[in-house]
């Protein structure tokens, strides 16, 4: 039985001692109903590292700009409880953030000299750092970031639902043709792309309370396909945390949900591709989900 990370009297890293935002908020989510004293202290660890503009850089020490990590440390201090002034400003600062193709210069580029990238520069999203282009993760994360806020009462201004409603329409415009999503973009000099279990499944849930939409059906057929005999345990658990929010969509979606959730458990006793902090955390959240409590999930 996997209870998940242990706690760390600091926070956690992606290898060695150098304390990182992804890791922590994973492994504090997946650890939120112990609270024990190390637990606090991480989270506590967590909130300082925040920068003061209200956004959190990726590791300890790094650039005071910020960068997709927001999303996710807002969504964990969300669901420790910690309704805090640090969490108001990111969720402000999340609302400012903008892909840079939304700026009218590079809206202009990527419809005139640029367009071979095959997506409507008019809906954008966030990036993984300050500066660059909209990417499916980052804004799938945002996206969860701010409607869980919203849920919660901790922001329902216009401005938050027009941030929420262009993200959303950037996911769809990206979408790979057939459905899923890539990495970035689903379309590129005329090609279509590839999607990965990983960014099909974030998306997935960042768009959960959306089951008539074309997309969403078509990307979820496409990840109850490939999904079942995925060999790694980072893309099967995410891949059942986003089955879980969607569970009820159809017959399909939960066998294919307690299949995957058996060939995780599986994948765990064996001890395969479980050796990161990211992918333990990631596991331990997928087998909570499996059973009807999805961290990610945005209740409505």
């Amino acid at each position: 039985m996997l209870h998940g990370p242990q706690p760390n009297p600091r926070g956690w890293s992606h290898k060695g001692i150098q304390l990182a935002t992804e890791p922590t908020c994973l492994a504090i989510l997946a650890l939120r109903h112990e609270r024990t004293t190390e637990l606090e202290v991480a989270v506590r660890n967590l909130a300082n590292l925040q920068n003061t503009d209200g956004s959190w850089p990726a590791f300890a020490g790094d650039e005071q700009t910020g960068c997709w990590v927001t999303a996710l440390a807002a969504i964990t201090l969300m669901n420790v409880g910690s309704q805090t002034a640090g969490l108001a400003s990111a969720i402000h600062w999340l609302i400012d953030a903008k892909g840079r193709e939304a700026s009218w210069f590079w809206r202009w580029k990527f419809q005139t000299v640029d367009n071979h990238v095959g997506f409507d520069p008019a809906k954008y999203g966030w990036s993984w750092v300050s500066g660059t282009t909209s990417w499916a993760i980052p804004t799938a994360f945002s996206l969860i970031a701010l409607r869980q806020s919203k849920t919660r009462g901790l922001n329902r201004t216009a401005d938050l639902d027009l941030r929420i409603k262009v993200g959303t329409s950037m996911l769809f415009d990206r979408m790979c043709p057939g459905g899923g999503w890539n990495a970035g973009n689903g379309v590129a000099f005329g090609v279509p792309y590839a999607p990965y279990i990983d960014a099909t499944a974030v998306a997935l849930l960042a768009l959960g309370g959306h089951p008539k939409e074309p997309g969403v059906q078509a990307s979820l057929a496409w990840l109850v396909n490939r999904l079942p005999g995925c060999p790694s345990p980072y893309s099967l658990a995410w891949g059942v945390l986003a089955l879980a929010v969607h569970r009820d969509i159809s017959k399909e979606v939960t066998d294919t949900l307690g299949r995957a959730t058996k060939e995780l458990t599986v994948l765990i006793e064996k001890a395969v591709g479980t050796d990161d902090i990211c992918t333990l955390a990631a596991c331990a959240l997928a087998l909570e989900a499996s059973e009807g409590n999805d961290v990610f999930e945005v209740r409505t």
